[in-house]
């Protein structure tokens, strides 16, 4: 698409979105670290980082109810300044219990805000501009995460963790800012066709579709490597073992994150071309061979290449499951199917601290990349039963 099929009120969402993931990715990548310096150990490190998703799993549903009922901009200001008011209380935590209920706070705003937003960019364009449209703004929301991930080590080094909070909540504020004066988003919700409100009665038919389960279930274990092996594992591991600096670690996350926008920005549009399954099928398998690759990496060039490649893979999976959950159902259920969709990845980003923590303690940190590997290989099977029809944008179960 050009630019001029891009209405104000989308590249105004856009940039919110940059603002957020910004604040998000400043202290996210090296949050394991900051848990374990307050006194959390073992498993209670997992715990610390899967606070923050606990808290999301329990409005990702509802979301869309409530999106059905107030409208989309009301949710999207409301999780905004919940997750603004959450990471400015993680500035003063001093114990992993305090920083588990601040990151709670955080996660109950962030599907009011991200999964209310991806149902708002879903109805707002046609099946055949949908891939483009939603991966330039997926593309562009990670582009925080480059900024975020990059310069995390030089912010906590130079400002140290609570400076880094105080600057994370100055960006969120910032995002709010931006949603709550400019008109046009409230304007396009308020102007945008009325979705039937959703009915508890259709939540059995959402969540019996089989392609829906699908991909919900490669979303999760995409999830169990991204939030438990990566974000969690990884940071640790890298300054304990491999001896890098906080900086070094913020740069090879900043990797990731360049090859994560990168798929965001491509995959999207080669969806629409050449459909959704074969980027599936790329993202699941490339990710699990990848995973085992990371096992072997050392040095800071090595593990930024391999990390990069990951992004790649693991945004290559990303941008298709919520379009292909989205339709997969009746247009008054895509924010429940959204809702469900991203339920999976908050499990996965629940487990996946836990699991792995508890791993690596039991095992070693190699079986976590092979286990893994493993989790993804299964959940690759059945997205071979996805099959295209021959209206583009439409999947169906064979």
């Amino acid at each position: 698409m050009s630019l001029k099929d891009y209405k104000l009120s989308y590249v105004l969402l856009c940039v919110i979105g940059l603002a957020a993931m910004f604040s998000t990715s400043l202290v996210n990548p090296l949050l394991s670290i900051f848990a374990k310096e307050i006194g959390a150990v073992g498993v209670m490190i997992g715990f610390s980082v899967a606070g923050y998703w606990v808290a999301r799993v329990l409005l990702e549903i509802p979301s869309g109810f409530i999106s059905a009922r107030y409208g989309y901009y009301w949710p999207m200001l409301l999780g905004l300044v919940l997750t603004t008011l959450g990471t400015f209380w993680n500035a003063f935590v001093t114990d992993p219990y305090q920083l588990i209920f601040a990151r709670a706070l955080q996660g109950l705003g962030a599907p009011l805000f991200f999964a209310v937003s991806m149902t708002f960019i879903v109805n707002m364009f046609s099946a055949e501009k949908r891939g483009a449209a939603m991966g330039l703004f997926q593309g562009i929301e990670f582009g925080g995460s480059i900024l975020g991930s990059t310069f995390s080590g030089y912010i906590i080094t130079a400002l140290g963790f609570q400076g880094g909070f105080f600057l994370s909540t100055g960006l969120c504020a910032i995002a709010v800012l931006l949603l709550a004066i400019p008109p046009n988003v409230r304007h396009e919700s308020s102007t945008m066709p009325k979705i039937p409100a959703m009915k508890l009665s259709s939540l059995p038919k959402v969540f019996k579709n089989k392609i829906l389960i699908i991909v919900s279930f490669a979303t999760l274990m995409e999830f169990v490597l991204s939030s438990g092996v990566i974000y969690t594992i990884y940071p640790l591991f890298a300054k304990e073992n491999l001896g890098m600096s906080l900086t070094d670690i913020g740069l090879i996350m900043g990797a990731r994150s360049l090859g994560y926008v990168i798929a965001m920005l491509i995959m999207g549009s080669i969806a629409d071309r050449i459909g959704r399954k074969p980027v599936l099928l790329f993202g699941m398998a490339s990710t699990a061979i990848m995973a085992v690759v990371l096992n072997f990496a050392s040095g800071i060039f090595m593990t930024a290449a391999v990390l990069f490649c990951i992004g790649i893979t693991t945004g290559a999976i990303w941008i298709v499951c919520p379009v292909i959950a989205a339709e997969a159902v009746e247009p008054e259920n895509r924010g429940a199917a959204i809702g469900t969709y991203r339920t999976f990845f908050d499990l996965g980003s629940i487990f996946g601290p836990i699991i792995m923590t508890y791993i690596m303690g039991a095992y070693g940190i190699t079986t976590c990349f092979y286990l893994s590997a493993v989790l993804l290989a299964i959940a690759f099977v059945p997205c071979l039963k996805v099959e295209e029809t021959k209206k583009i944008g439409t999947v169906v179960v064979h």
